[in-house]
């Protein structure tokens, strides 16, 4: 009990500050816009091909994003999380360096690699692998490339912890019992990892949904995600209360994703948790009856 109340006065602190600078604010500005324009607002967003295409467009990319930094984050936490101490340090400060770059001053580096006379296109045609520049800048492939160098980093260190949890000697169990590479990964280490993939997964999706400065500079003027139009219609269209819809519309959105990726990863813990009950009943030998008397 002492603990508890220990870990409530630590919580505290944090707690009254989201209180005071997020939730608070965000109620005031919904009662506020509800109260000026009632749900007008929302009711435009959903009947607006042109919002809605926005909407895609920015679900398609943070979905992309974070499956491709799953799949290519994956093997390399993997790696980190059985290699020597010293090398996984190394790779660590490497992983993290990126953090010590600006958003936008990376941004600027892909522009100069993806743009018509850029890096790549030289490159390319150097090679004579192409007679002319490929539109690259200022489409969805840029910012999807921009979004996953920004956010590979985050996707990996959430993998490492849970991966590095996973004892080796369940591995090498299951290679005696004649398991396949693949099979071990499918069965043993893939879902021992689903903790660190669900963590993983929505802290990349949530960042891509509201990024603002890759979608700007990578993707152009008329590319256009949810984060971007919030700016636009404050500084351009100088709507707040479209700029107010379109913010909890977004939020709505994160969160229900969020939910549905915790409600999978309470499925799964429920699924192998009767599979290994199963499990024990099966192998349970029946209990002896009585001996017969003589």
């Amino acid at each position: 009990m002492e603990r508890k109340k220990q870990a409530l006065l630590l919580a505290l602190p944090a707690s009254l500050a989201l209180l005071l600078f997020f939730i608070f604010p965000m109620i005031y500005i919904l009662i506020r816009t509800l109260a000026e324009n009632g749900t007008a607002d929302f009711t435009a967003f959903f009947t607006d091909p042109f919002y809605l295409d926005i909407l895609w467009t920015t679900l398609r990319v943070s979905l992309i994003s974070t499956a491709v930094s799953l799949l290519l984050g994956y093997p390399t936490a993997y790696y980190m999380a059985r290699t020597p101490s010293r090398l996984k340090q190394a790779m660590v400060i490497v992983i993290l360096f990126p953090f010590l770059v600006s958003a936008v001053v990376r941004s600027y580096g892909w522009m100069v690699i993806l743009g018509t006379n850029g890096l790549l296109n030289q490159f390319l045609m150097g090679l004579g692998l192409i007679s002319e520049p490929l539109k690259i800048l200022n489409t969805e492939t840029a910012v999807i490339i921009g979004m996953i160098h920004l956010l590979i980093p985050y996707m990996i260190l959430s993998l490492v912890g849970v991966l590095q949890s996973i004892d080796p000697n369940v591995e090498y169990a299951a290679y005696s019992l004649g398991a396949s590479p693949m099979t071990t990964f499918t069965r043993v280490i893939f879902p021992l990892s689903t903790p660190g993939i669900i963590s993983g997964c929505v802290l990349v999706f949530t960042m891509s949904m509201t990024s603002y400065v890759t979608p700007k500079l990578l993707g152009g003027s008329k590319f256009r995600m949810m984060a971007t139009m919030v700016v636009q219609e404050i500084n351009v269209s100088f709507d707040w209360g479209a700029a107010a819809a379109i913010s909890y519309i977004l939020l709505a959105v994160i969160l229900a994703a969020v939910v549905l990726l915790l409600a999978a990863l309470f499925l799964l813990r429920r699924r192998r948790k009767k599979a290994v009950a199963a499990k024990r009943e099966t192998s349970v030998p029946p209990a002896e009856g009585p001996a017969p008397k003589r």
